[in-house]
This record gives structure tokens, C-alpha cells and sequence, in this order.
């Protein structure tokens, strides 16, 4: 009688133990897989639009919308759409432009990303440019595409429940030159994928546990009589210890089990191992996890090495057209702020088709780059930039903003000494025309450009005409 009391109350103990710590370990983990999936995948969606956004050009977006014609830029958006729905694991990527909130006839497709088997197969159901909706977006769902056609470049998220199942969308707006939101850029990842995944996480963790309670059932049940009381008592603390490390939520490398070094040479001896290779298991899981965060963050480092190129003009090194829409986005911000003071510098260099013609392209790109490198030596505390093949500008802030003129003149005295230095090659002897705007009350930032523009084109005509 004795004896069966005591292997009922070690059994029951073995049964409490096990259940314990596999229910610790399953809830622990799969809390913790379940937020930060989401969290990762929404990061990662966000990441892809604004990688999209920020390679958009906005103006002939805009064009694009206001005629229904699609230029090569929107045909280059297409395909860089299409690549990223092809190497990203989103539902859907598509850029919209809200009209209104009630339906129908509340929405206007701009743009979706489609992948090579949605072309060849589901051809007669793709979106195109100027395709105005009928009902299938409700005014609740209209209302959320339609604040976001504001000011604000940051990606929100927000839960949609659709034909296709329930979505998080990852949305921000696309604005044109004058930082007005023309369209919304939005990437949709299904919720049911996530829920699908945490729910097998959920099972397998679960089997896992069925069945290591299953063999420690067995195990004890048979060989309970012998050599029970201590190794009993050792592998409890040692899962005990363990089942602590995972309730203060230790770092992974710290979730290992003490092994307890039972030498019974019968089944609790192999509870014992059994145990401790669970908890190897869920730590190599543990570590997978990590890894897999450790990739979403590679990804996040090349997504940024893309925006840095995307913002630079490769054969001089100075910002390109994009970057400088990106500072004049920010210029007409101070100037809605009332904090704008800065001028625009325009350069356009003289002769550069007669150095290709007469010397070839390369010594015509090292025209280019002599040109960039004596604005860089002049304006040396401002951002320059290539905005076409032989046009450069430079925005003026701060202590330079004040020798503006100055700065100007020494640009024409550095490029004049140039051309009289008979001991440069062509390519070094520089001939520009410059001229600068600065801004005034009443002045967006294209005005300014415009007017440092026709300073320049007059040095232009002041210059032939004293040839």
C-alpha cells in the first residue's frame, strides 16, 4: 500500500513537473514569437514601402494620375514594384489615390505589384492606372486611405478585414515636388499567415509536450520501486531551476537545464536525458529565432544602402535629383515654419558635348567631376547637387548664406583660372555660368529656383556675347 502511494504521488509530481514546465516554455515562447513576428513583419512591410516611396517620383506620378498615361518613370516604378513582390514576402503592394470616403466609386488604382505567374495567369484581373473602384472599399476602410493623404512621410498601420481575408496595411503618402501628398503607397500582409504560423508553432510545441509526458508516464510508472527518491529529487531541482530562468524571461543563451546526472541506468535515467534534450530543442529553436531577427536586420541594412544610392549621383558623387527634391521637401517645410533663410546656387557647364565629341565620353565625365570638385572646394559647408547631365545647384544655408555673392564670384574666378592654365587637358579647364537666388517673403522653393535659374542662363548670354 505504501509503495503504491508513493508511486502515485512521484507520478502525479512527474505529470506536474513535465506539464509545468512544457506549458512555461510553450506560453513564454509563444507569446514571444507571436509579438515580434508581428512586430518584425509590420517593420518589414513598413521598410518596403517607404524603400518604394522614396524612389518615386512624385511629380510624374502626378502627371501620370491627372492624364491616365504612363510615363517610362511609372513604368520603371512598375517593375521596381514587381521585383520587390517577387523577393518579399507581402500580400499585396499597390498605390492608390483616395477621391472619397462614401462609395462607390471612392478610389482610383495608380499602381499594384504583380509577380510573373499573376501576369501569365490572372491577367484579366489586374488593376491599372485610372481604373476608378466600384464598392469595394466601405467608407470605414476609405476613411482610413484618405487621412493619409497628409504631409507626414511615416508609415502607419492599420487592420483591415477584406475579401481576401483580415490584413495589416503598411501605408504612407507619395508627395510631389511641392510636398503635397498626390497618392498612398500601401503593402498588405495577411493576418491569417501569421495567426497559421503561431497556431502550428502553437501545436507542434504541444505534440512535443504530449508525447515527452507520454514517455515519462511509461517510464515511471514501470520502474518507479527502484532507485526513485533522489534522482527524482535532483532532476526536480534542476527543472525547477530551468522553469525559473523561463518565467524571469532569461537571455536564450542562459534557457539550459543543469543536467542532474542520474546514473540509475533505467528510465528515470532516460526522463532525465529525455528532459534536458527538450530543453537543448527549444533553445536551438530559441537561437533560430534569433537568427531569422538578425536577418530582418541585414535586410534592413541593405534596404538603407539602396536609399543611400537612390540619393546620389554616381559619376560625381554629389546628391541627385532625388536628394535635392528631398531638400526642397524640407526647405518648404521652414518656409510653412517661418524659419526659412537660404539661397540656391544654379551652375550649367559650357562645352561639355564638345569635350565627348572631340575626346570621348570618359574625359567628358571628368569634365563633369573637375566641375563638382571646384564647387565642393567653394561651398564647402553646402549640399551639392547634379540635377541633369551638365546643370548643377547647391542650397546656401547658414554662415555661407551670408557670402553668397561672394561664393558666386570665387566659383567664376576658380573655373576662369582653369581655362588659362594652358597646362590642363581641356577636360580640366572649366566653363561655367552661375547664377543665385536667395528667398524671400512670398517665395517657394521653386521660385527661388526659377529665379537663380535666369541669373544664370543671363551670365550664359553675358558670356557669348563678350566672345
Amino acid at each position: 500500500m505504501k509503495s503504491r502511494t508513493i508511486r502515485a504521488s512521484l507520478l502525479t509530481m512527474t505529470i506536474v513537473l513535465v506539464l509545468a514546465m512544457a506549458g512555461t516554455v510553450a506560453f513564454l515562447s509563444l507569446e514571444i514569437y507571436r509579438s515580434s513576428m508581428i512586430e518584425r513583419i509590420k517593420n518589414y512591410a513598413g521598410d518596403v514601402i517607404n524603400c518604394i516611396a522614396r524612389r518615386t517620383d512624385g511629380d510624374d506620378l502626378e502627371r501620370c494620375i491627372e492624364t491616365g498615361e504612363k510615363s517610362a518613370a511609372y513604368d520603371e516604378l512598375q517593375r521596381l514594384a514587381n521585383d520587390f513582390k517577387e523577393t518579399h514576402d507581402l500580400e499585396f503592394i499597390y498605390i492608390i489615390k483616395p477621391l472619397k470616403v462614401e462609395p462607390p466609386h471612392n478610389m482610383m488604382d495608380v499602381l499594384a505589384a504583380t509577380t510573373a505567374w499573376e501576369r501569365e495567369n490572372e491577367a484579366d484581373t489586374l488593376t491599372d492606372l485610372g481604373v476608378i473602384t466600384d464598392d469595394m472599399y466601405p467608407a470605414d476602410v476609405a476613411a482610413q486611405y484618405m487621412s493619409r493623404m497628409d504631409h507626414d512621410p511615416t508609415v502607419t498601420y492599420f487592420r483591415n478585414d477584406t475579401d481576401f481575408g483580415k490584413i495589416y496595411t503598411a501605408i504612407r503618402p507619395i508627395f510631389n515636388g511641392a510636398g503635397d501628398p498626390v497618392a498612398v503607397i500601401c503593402g498588405d500582409i495577411k493576418i491569417n499567415d501569421i495567426n497559421d504560423a503561431v497556431q502550428t508553432y502553437a501545436l507542434a510545441a504541444g505534440a512535443v509536450s504530449i508525447a515527452y509526458s507520454a514517455i515519462v508516464l511509461i517510464l515511471v510508472n514501470r520502474w518507479i520501486a527502484r532507485r526513485i527518491a533522489n534522482p527524482i529529487s535532483r532532476l526536480q531541482r534542476s527543472t525547477s531551476d530551468f522553469e525559473e530562468k523561463c518565467r524571469m524571461r532569461a537571455d536564450v543563451s542562459e534557457l539550459t537545464m543543469d543536467d542532474p546526472h542520474i546514473d540509475t541506468g533505467d528510465e528515470i535515467q532516460a526522463l532525465s536525458d529525455s528532459l534536458v534534450s527538450m530543453v537543448h530543442d527549444v533553445q536551438a529553436y530559441a537561437n533560430d529565432l534569433s537568427t531569422k531577427d538578425n536577418e530582418i536586420l541585414s535586410m534592413k541594412e541593405y534596404v538603407s544602402k539602396l536609399d543611400v544610392l537612390a540619393y546620389h549621383d554616381a559619376l560625381t558623387g554629389a546628391g541627385n535629383k532625388a536628394a535635392y527634391e528631398k531638400a526642397a521637401t524640407r526647405l518648404e517645410s521652414d518656409i510653412l515654419a517661418g524659419s526659412a533663410h537660404f539661397a540656391i546656387v544654379m551652375a550649367d557647364l559650357n562645352y561639355l558635348k564638345r569635350i565627348n565629341d572631340t575626346y570621348g565620353h570618359d574625359k567628358g565625365n571628368d569634365y563633369l567631376r573637375s566641375m563638382c570638385t571646384i564647387m565642393r572646394e567653394v561651398f564647402v559647408d553646402s549640399p551639392l547637387f547634379r540635377l541633369g547631365g551638365d546643370e548643377f545647384a547647391a542650397i546656401i544655408e547658414g554662415q555661407e548664406l551670408a557670402r553668397c555673392s561672394q561664393l558666386v564670384d570665387e566659383l567664376r574666378r576658380r573655373a576662369e583660372a582653369t581655362r588659362e592654365d594652358n597646362s590642363l587637358p581641356p577636360w580640366e579647364q572649366i566653363s561655367v555660368a552661375c547664377g543665385y537666388a536667395t528667398y524671400e517673403a512670398g517665395d517657394d522653393v521653386a521660385a527661388v529656383l526659377a529665379r537663380a535659374d535666369r541669373a544664370m542662363y543671363e551670365d550664359k548670354r553675358q558670356m557669348h556675347a563678350q566672345r
